[in-house]
């Protein structure tokens, strides 16, 4: 629902773009690039040329070389472009402007360098009549693209979506974005920047520290993660560690006032644990179709582990704690669906649940009940088994009462 409900406002938001929008980037965090391609391609209405970045670090010469290839075999344009960025720009905004109603589709845009190709788009944005339109698949922010005020008006991410953490870096602000995915291995992005050198594991665990407490005091930093030293020592790796975070994203990520430590006002932090956890208690409060789509809006947000290539004491408690959550999240849609008489979905969100909780009899009863009623009196057997081999493994107990009748039942109607 979530996933399709995403695509079919990716395909709003492009269709209802205003006509002078020339530029338009796929966001790189939305994976229906060729699914939403597909059916520009197939758009009788629009004359679609088609290019394909080949290679990583393809040159303006190259792509200039694809261009022209491009709009004379599918556009039956002839043309000669010259080398430089800014003729080639003049060259095919009039090929294009000749042909009328066209689009250009460029997939795999990072591929391209950067340095080289993006000073071609920049002067060919703002020489396209309306109507004429490119398309960036990228798997990259194309930022300097993106924040170019020459093309802003003309500039568009599709789609947008902040609460699925899909940011639009076009609108102006005067604060710098920092984006923080804590809900898997950890990315971050500042201002659509990917920091990926941390200078270490301390930086970058601090970092999360930081942005998941939100406000802190130094000495619970000091119990956290310098707990055998002394004040003196704990201080100086401390603030060691707090000007390397700086240096790395350019900008202070705290201020200290009132004995605690805080994410900086001039940052404008949007953090996945945050919304899963908005989400998921909106939902407890919500009438049944809204809380759907809180929902799956939680269970898309949670792309794995907290931090899950870190073990730390705190780590692995915050982890535990919102594992927990994701599984009732989990539970909960199998409910609602349920109850609204949809055994198919709700068996699929019980199953997740249980996945992520396997020690929960009442999922495992849930799941046998609605294999039952399916015909499939195996498959809740086999449910039962999986339980009683995981409680026994981990736990050392059998079943309860409860489990062991719902499985003597189906077993007397086999």
């Amino acid at each position: 629902m979530s996933k399709m409900n995403l695509f079919s406002q990716a395909q709003e938001q492009l269709r209802n773009l205003p006509r002078r929008v020339s530029l338009v980037v796929l966001h790189p965090d939305f994976h229906g690039h060729n699914r939403l391609l597909g059916q520009v391609l197939a758009d009788p209405a629009l004359k679609v040329v088609l290019i394909t970045v080949p290679h990583p670090r393809c040159t303006l010469k190259e792509f200039v070389a694809l261009l022209q290839d491009a709009l004379s075999s599918q556009l039956k344009v002839s043309l000669s472009l010259p080398a430089s960025a800014n003729e080639a720009a003049g060259a095919v905004a009039g090929a294009l402007s000749d042909a009328g109603n066209a689009t250009v589709v460029i997939s795999a845009y990072d591929y391209a360098d950067a340095a080289e190709v993006d000073p071609l788009l920049l002067a060919l944005v703002p020489q396209l009549p309306e109507g004429v339109r490119l398309i960036l698949s990228t798997r990259q922010l194309p930022i300097a693209l993106l924040k170019a005020p020459a093309l802003r008006s003309r500039t568009a991410l599709v789609p947008v979506n902040p609460d699925k953490m899909i940011l639009d870096y076009v609108q102006p602000t005067d604060k710098k974005i920092l984006e923080v995915r804590a809900l898997g291995p950890g990315r971050v992005l500042i201002d659509g920047r990917l920091i990926d050198h941390w200078d270490g594991v301390l930086p970058r665990t601090l970092f999360f520290y930081f942005v998941d407490r939100g406000m802190t005091t130094r000495d619970e930093i000091f119990h956290t993660f310098w707990p055998a030293l002394s004040t003196r020592e704990a201080t100086n790796v401390f603030h060691v560690t707090k000007r390397k975070i700086s240096e790395i994203l350019g900008t202070d990520l705290t201020v200290y006032w009132s004995g605690f430590y805080r994410i900086s006002p001039e940052l404008e932090l949007h953090y996945d644990v945050v919304k899963f956890a908005e989400a998921v208690q909106n939902a407890a409060v919500a009438e049944d179709e809204e809380a759907l789509q809180l929902l799956h809006n939680a269970i898309d947000l949670y792309r794995g582990p907290f931090l899950s290539t870190v073990e730390q004491p705190w780590i692995e408690q915050r982890r535990a704690e919102l594992a927990s959550n994701y599984a009732e999240a989990l539970a909960v849609l199998a409910r609602l669906y349920s109850n609204r008489h949809n055994p198919q979905e709700a068996l699929g969100y019980f199953l997740r649940a249980a996945a992520a909780n396997p020690q929960r009899e009442d999922l495992v009863r849930h799941i046998m009940e609605l294999y039952h009623g399916m015909g499939r009196p195996a498959d809740a057997l086999e449910a039962y088994d999986r339980l009683k081999k995981e409680l026994q493994q981990t736990l050392g107990v059998s079943p309860g009462p409860q489990t062991e009748k719902l499985a003597e039942t189906i077993r007397s109607s086999l």
